[in-house]
């Protein structure tokens, strides 16, 4: 009784979860290269005979994020840039390099390409001060101003990008995954184009209605434990 009580309760942590990761996936459905977020939990029934008790933070689950191509959105501003394929657009963070999806830039008062947010957008040779003209990107990531090449956006690619760690909603950093630079002959960019969130809110919102049936029909099965065991409990304790 008392592992079947512990076993609907971690039910119930799960759905939370999962309920978490929908919320925030429906709240960046308009954030531009924003990749959406799984979770997936296994072999609960082992954890509850290792641990003895449902403890979300000792659950043998994972997170996983959706890496798929989002739909490309044409702007015409000659500084939006989509990857179409693999890779990340690198950034210069506060802690080191950054890797997005969101190619939407502009020059800063001092000329530098940045991000919406202010981070450098780095180049293949560092961080780039453009001081005029009419500035554009082509299919491979050059920089080109006045009709010439002052530079290459560099395009990082990683083997397994699961290894990534999210930072934010637009960002990830590297952590245990070993970025590379992606051949100039791979990459393959679409100028004046946005890729959007690849979340589709409509399967979000089918996700979160079974999720919350699932959540409070657990409730129901543990307040009918509950009552039991109380039962069980009263009539034990009887002379």
């Amino acid at each position: 009784m008392i592992n079947s009580i512990y076993l609907n309760k971690t039910g119930m942590i799960i759905q939370q979860r999962r309920l978490d990761v929908s919320t925030n996936n429906l709240a960046n459905i308009n954030t531009v290269g924003y990749k959406k977020d799984g979770v997936f939990f296994h072999k609960l029934a082992e954890a509850l005979a290792d641990t003895g008790e449902a403890d979300a933070n000792r659950l043998p689950g994972s997170s996983n994020v959706d890496f798929s191509l989002g739909t490309m959105q044409r702007t015409d501003n000659p500084l939006d840039v989509a990857i179409n394929g693999d890779g990340f657009f690198v950034i210069q963070g506060e802690d080191g390099e950054y890797f997005s999806r969101n190619g939407s830039f502009q020059l800063d008062g001092e000329g530098r390409l940045v991000t919406i947010d202010g981070h450098s957008v780095v180049t293949d040779g560092g961080e780039i001060q453009i001081a005029g003209g009419e500035v554009r990107f082509n299919e491979k990531g050059e920089i080109i101003v006045d009709g010439q090449s002052v530079g290459r956006l560099r395009i990082a690619t990683f083997e397994d990008p699961q290894q990534l760690e999210r930072i934010g909603d637009a960002y990830f950093k590297a952590g245990t995954a070993g970025a590379t630079d992606l051949p100039n002959e791979e990459i393959d960019l679409r100028a004046g184009y946005l890729e959007l969130s690849n979340v589709d809110p409509v399967m979000e919102m089918v996700n979160m209605i079974e999720i919350n049936r699932e959540y409070e029909l657990g409730q129901k099965v543990i307040n009918t434990q509950d009552n039991t065991l109380d039962k069980l409990i009263n009539q034990t304790g009887r002379p």
